[in-house]
């Protein structure tokens, strides 16, 4: 286990190095003068070339690139060109509240995705079996900004039950922020709902057709044990796999969501960024996801040998 640890921790520096020269050379590539944008139209063509310079911008390239690269490595994401803050600060600021949209949503999609994927694995080809089917196709092609704005046009200005945009506060009570958490957690949690329902009726399927279910069926135990406590668990592994992928994509999913409702999180503060042409905080976002994705499949990895001891991490993380 400890070996298989620090062998994925070693294996993140590559990682993070290739995304943080592919993250530096697109965010050069994004149309605009950040030192124009940063001083507005109003500004005088000898304001923008001392800004530029007072930025490092008329540096060549691959000064720009080992600059960057060694304030990496001293722990240092830089300093954001709007906000005039350490991005790591303006992160760890919106990082707890896209946490808790995707805890949410994780949640939602996981309290509904595996009940109807176990249902309709126990109830194949039935009218459940084929409906769950049918809706979990939709949720997986549906688009989540879509979506979003047909919850915002019918919860909220159709029927007006609940608010549009925004994220609410602990001082208006805590019904605030539940009320404003419902739509964007709906919206963020419907892909990866579909998809665990689907991982979770295909992986079924085949755990209920081994012999030792048919044993425990034999050996007269009520249904719900046999499904609920030794055919999930031998079903789980894949859906951990599922799982931590789709727990990953909810991060990177965040920035539509929050964009549409006005949801201050780190998918927020990337659209801001790239508007304001702020590459500094697009670099640093976009590295930060990149480390949580590492160390969740690392904890996903992990968590194989609690639902199946079997699993022969070691293999597997040479593989």
């Amino acid at each position: 286990m400890l070996k298989l640890i620090l062998k994925r921790l070693v294996d993140l520096i590559p990682t993070l190095l290739v995304v943080a020269t592919t993250v530096f050379i697109i965010t050069r590539l994004i149309p605009g003068d950040p030192a124009a944008v940063l001083l507005g139209p109003q500004a005088s063509p000898d304001e923008i070339a001392k800004m530029r310079e007072t930025l490092g911008l008329n540096e060549p390239m691959y000064l720009q690139y080992f600059d960057f690269l060694g304030s990496l490595l001293q722990g240092d994401l830089g300093t954001s060109l709007g906000y005039h803050q350490p991005v790591l600060s303006l992160i760890l600021e919106r990082f707890p509240n896209t946490l808790l949209l995707s805890v949410c949503a994780l949640a939602i999609a996981l309290l509904i995705g595996i009940p109807a994927g176990i249902i309709s694995a126990t109830k194949q080809y039935s009218v459940w079996d084929y409906t769950v089917m049918i809706l979990s196709l939709v949720g997986v092609s549906m688009p989540i900004f879509w979506l979003g704005v047909m919850l915002v046009l019918y919860f909220s200005v159709h029927l007006g039950w609940l608010p549009a945009t925004g994220m609410g506060s602990m001082t208006e009570g805590l019904g605030s922020v539940v009320t404003h958490l419902v739509l964007p957690s709906i919206a963020l949690s419907t892909i990866p709902m579909a998809t665990f329902a689907r991982i979770t009726r295909s992986s079924m399927l085949e755990v209920i057709k081994q012999d030792y279910i048919k044993t425990a069926r034999a050996k007269g135990l009520r249904e719900f044990f046999v499904v609920w406590k030794h055919a999930l668990k031998n079903a789980m592994t894949p859906l951990l796999t599922v799982m931590g992928m789709q727990i990953s994509s909810m991060l990177g999913g965040a920035v539509l969501t929050e964009t549409i409702f006005s949801w201050p999180g780190m998918g927020r503060l990337v659209v801001d960024a790239i508007e304001n042409r702020d590459f500094v905080v697009v670099q640093g976002t976009v590295l930060f996801i990149a480390v949580i994705f590492v160390l969740i499949n690392l904890l996903v990895d992990i968590l194989y040998t609690v639902v199946n001891p079997r699993v022969n991490l070691s293999k597997k993380g040479e593989g």
